[in-house]
């Protein structure tokens, strides 16, 4: 898998085999017309591994340089998003429809799926006509300036310090959305969810079976409250007051329907979390410094082995793929 940091390089070349294999896919997945929304579904996923390698570097950058790539991802990010998030509303009723049953409050939520097809299809016409060239234009340009990336110390010592900080903040996300129950605190802990999924994922190779046990329920996890996010979404559109799906008593039972659905998917987040975040931040970061030290002194005892010239181009650059 390209999405794992290598124990045997120096950090800083690990991190941008990894950073050139994303930036590599994410430009494939959207030079593909006719699979258009699965390769923007899959540029994006690249987009926000980039992300999460980055808050996992960045204590061993300068600031400026961590920002100015940051904000870079994040702008083309923004770029593709209405296209997918459209559909995933789309999906987002289908489950909600599944997942509830028969019943009443269905009716609007028939119309809501009309809408938003009305509405994904603008969304993927105006990524036809420029949305899709732009991203892949700035992943062009993005390529040259990730071949500085470089963390100093040249060891685990700076993500050591990315992985305690990502990790204390999302346990506190974890615990103030418990607390208060509000649809943007459970969102905020969302996204911390999904950077330790894929900053579990950059780690693995340090000790496999722990840490994709990790991934596994993280991802698991994220998507539980992907799930709840989409809900909340989709009762504030039917709730706009311009906007009508359905009767006032047909819409109460929609948005009742989507309490109901939320209440268990908000049991099942909390139990999750506790589980995942049960250690405090300082002793989780040490111990996974631990892992990756042992890994890599096995790894340098390890006989060399020739690499494959397994070189691939991107744009009018030649690099190493990520191995």
């Amino acid at each position: 898998m390209s999405y794992q940091l290598d124990p045997a390089l120096p950090m800083s070349e690990a991190l941008r085999r990894v950073a050139f294999a994303e930036l590599e896919l994410a430009h494939g997945a959207l030079a593909t017309p006719p699979e258009r929304h699965s390769g923007v579904h899959n540029a994006r996923k690249c987009l926000k591994r980039l992300r999460s390698l980055l808050l996992l570097a960045g204590p061993g950058m300068p600031e400026p340089a961590f920002a100015a790539l940051y904000d870079r991802i994040a702008a083309i990010a923004r770029g593709l998003a209405a296209a997918r998030d459209a559909h995933a509303l789309i999906d987002a009723c289908d489950k909600l429809e599944r997942e509830t049953g028969a019943g009443p409050g269905l009716a609007p939520l028939q119309s809501l799926r009309t809408w938003l097809h009305k509405r994904r299809l603008a969304a993927e016409q105006n990524l036809e006509r420029s949305a899709a060239s732009d991203a892949m234009h700035s992943l062009l340009e993005l390529r040259p300036a990730f071949s500085g990336l470089a963390v100093y110390p040249d060891d685990f010592a700076a993500l050591a310090n990315g992985l305690r900080r990502c990790y204390r903040a999302t346990r506190r996300a974890f615990h103030h959305a418990v607390d208060t129950g509000r649809e943007e605190d459970l969102h905020e802990w969302r996204k911390g969810v999904q950077h330790h999924w894929r900053q579990m994922q950059l780690l693995v190779p340090c000790w496999p079976q722990e840490l994709s046990a990790r991934v596994e329920t993280a991802k698991s996890l994220s998507q539980i409250l992907g799930d709840d996010h989409d809900i909340s979404l989709l009762g504030k559109i039917v709730s706009t007051p311009t906007m009508t799906f359905g009767s006032p008593d047909e819409t109460a039972a929609f948005l009742k329907r989507c309490r109901k659905r939320q209440r268990s998917l908000r049991k099942e987040a909390r139990a999750e979390g506790e589980r995942l975040f049960a250690e405090r931040a300082r002793p989780f970061a040490e111990r996974i410094q631990v892992y990756w030290l042992l890994a890599s002194g096995e790894a340098a005892k390890a006989p060399t082995e020739t690499r494959p010239d397994n070189v691939v181009a991107f744009g009018d650059v030649r690099t190493p793929r990520a191995s």
